[in-house]
């Protein structure tokens, strides 16, 4: 599965977007999924809940730069980390 980033800055994993929820969803419950998009499970999981209690645009942002500490193992076209 590849890992884009959208006009906005929004990551989009497998063709869709990927919020906060999501990203938090998939550490917690799904780290199948993870693996499967990021070298650093880790570090992907590390950045996404320190920003557990942060405001919902710290939240956002915190996707983004967990797939960049995570290293995205298909990085698409757009992809600049």
């Amino acid at each position: 599965m590849s890992v884009e980033i959208a006009e906005g800055g929004t990551v989009v994993a497998a063709g869709h977007p990927v919020d906060y929820a999501t990203a938090y969803t998939w550490a917690v419950d799904n780290p199948e999924k993870i693996t499967a998009l990021v070298e650093d499970t880790k570090a992907f999981v590390t950045v996404i809940a320190a920003a557990e209690a942060a405001p919902q645009e710290q939240q956002q942002a915190a996707v983004y730069e967990a797939f960049t500490a995570g290293r995205p193992k298909r990085p698409g076209a757009s992809w600049s980390a």
